[in-house]
């Protein structure tokens, strides 16, 4: 008899334990994880049903509802939240002690466009002439996400051209067509490349004919409004820089430029700086 009640108390006991165990297990899961609530909609306000709410480096997932919202249970430690959905660019938020996260996810690859006015200064490189730094100016455009493309283009010199009376030289600035490549690196800041084609323009001589009479033996000067000859020819063209957007509507280009050597050897490479300030579209 005494046997058979030491087994039914070492039972009692064991039960006991067990459920002692068991409750202090669940109330330490209960203080260990806490219950966030919130919804996901897009950048108007409206619902994003199916949307994945997911704990930032943990395993717990959950999609929302018809509304929008969302329940998780998540632990203690977790920092934050991240929200996603197809189409749109996932976001993370961190977690606060309200335990209430509006997620707002927006178009992943929005595209930006822009229109700017040009300014450009270039100088020969290398020539044999004293060819003075002269001004130039042109519109540029173009449209990106995170890739795009622009043009450039550069027809306007302050002044028709200047004369070089030592040289007998005329030169106009080089005219310019360029396009290339826009990436976006930052939210606010981009690189442009490309390149394209200069149109050079050179008119020897000073507009002055010398003609000889054989008979009289005599040379006679005759003044012109036209150059003796003209250089024209068509080079390529480089360029690398980079946009700006310091606010929501406004931005800022720059960069250098670089038109090719001509055939004549007064042209022997143009060097350009340009800035430019414009619009956001």
């Amino acid at each position: 008899m005494k046997r058979i009640f030491a087994a039914v108390v070492i039972a009692l006991g064991i039960s006991m334990a067990t459920s002692a165990q068991q409750t202090s297990t669940q109330q330490t899961e209960q203080t260990t994880t806490r219950v966030i609530t919130g919804a996901v909609i897009d950048k108007n306000g409206n619902p994003l049903p199916g949307a994945i709410v997911s704990a930032t480096g943990g395993a717990e997932t959950v999609t929302a509802d018809a509304d929008g919202s969302f329940t998780i249970e998540v632990p203690l430690w977790l920092k934050s939240l991240t929200a996603s959905y197809p189409g749109l660019g996932e976001k993370r938020m961190k977690t606060t002690a309200v335990n209430q996260m509006i997620f707002t996810l927006k178009s992943r690859n929005r595209t930006h466009g822009f229109i700017n006015l040009v300014g450009q200064m270039r100088t020969a490189v290398g020539s044999d002439y004293k060819i003075p730094t002269q001004g130039e100016f042109g519109v540029m455009g173009g449209a990106y996400r995170s890739w795009g493309g622009y043009l450039k283009v550069v027809i306007r010199s302050v002044g028709a051209g200047v004369q070089l009376a030592e040289k007998k030289k005329h030169y106009s600035p080089c005219p310019t067509v360029t396009f290339g490549a826009i990436k976006r690196i930052a939210p606010s800041f981009n690189v442009l490349f490309g390149g394209g084609l200069g149109f050079h323009y050179g008119a020897n001589g000073d507009g002055t004919l010398h003609v000889y009479d054989p008979v009289t033996q005599t040379t006679t000067t005759i003044s012109t409004d036209k150059p003796e000859s003209v250089d024209e020819t068509l080079i390529g063209a480089v360029e690398v820089g980079g946009m700006w957007k310091f606010c929501k509507k406004l931005n800022t280009t720059f960069g250098v430029s670089y038109i090719f050597p001509g055939t004549y050897s007064h042209n022997s490479g143009n060097l350009g700086f340009f800035v430019g300030v414009g619009m956001n579209l």
